[in-house]
C-alpha cells in the first residue's frame, strides 16, 4: 500500500478507536450533552471523508473509471474485486450520511446517530480489512 494509502488508512483506524472511546453507553445521554453530539457527529463526518479520499485515490491509482459521486467511488473498487459489493454498498450508505452531517439535509437524530454508529464503524473497518487484503498480495 502506497505511503498515502497507509496515511489515510491508518488515520482511519485512529478515528474508528476515537469515536468508540466517546460513545456514551446509553445512547439517550447524548441528549444531555450538545458538545459531545457534535464530536461524534463531526468525527463521523471525517471518517467517512477520510475513507472517500482513501477510496479516490485507490480508484485513480489502479486507473478505474472516474466516478461521478461518492457512491460510485466504492461501486467502483467492487467492480475491480478490490472490496466486496456488500462493503460498498454500505459505504454508500455512509457517504450519504457523510453528506446530511455536512449539508444539514433533514435533521440528524442524535439518539439514532449513537445507537447506529458501532454498526457503521464496523462497515468502514471491514472497508479497510478488505483493501488491506487485497493490497497486500503481491
Amino acid at each position: 500500500m502506497g505511503e498515502l494509502l497507509l496515511r489515510k488508512a491508518l488515520a482511519c483506524r485512529h478515528r474508528i478507536e476515537k469515536i468508540r472511546s466517546a460513545l456514551p453507553s446509553d445512547p439517550i445521554q447524548i441528549l444531555a450533552d450538545e458538545r459531545l453530539e457534535a464530536f461524534i457527529a463531526f468525527n463521523i463526518f471525517l471518517l467517512v471523508q477520510d475513507s472517500i479520499d482513501l477510496a479516490a485515490h485507490l480508484t485513480a491509482a489502479r486507473g478505474l473509471d472516474v466516478p461521478g459521486s461518492h457512491r460510485e467511488t466504492f461501486e467502483a473498487l467492487a467492480k475491480a474485486n478490490l472490496i466486496s459489493r456488500e462493503t460498498s454498498s454500505a459505504m454508500g450508505q455512509m457517504a450519504a450520511l457523510r453528506n446530511r452531517v455536512a449539508h444539514g439535509y433533514g435533521d440528524l437524530d442524535p439518539v439514532r446517530l449513537v445507537r447506529e454508529a458501532p454498526t457503521g464503524l464496523g462497515v468502514v473497518a471491514k472497508f479497510l480489512d478488505e483493501l488491506a487484503a487485497v493490497l497486500s498480495q503481491p
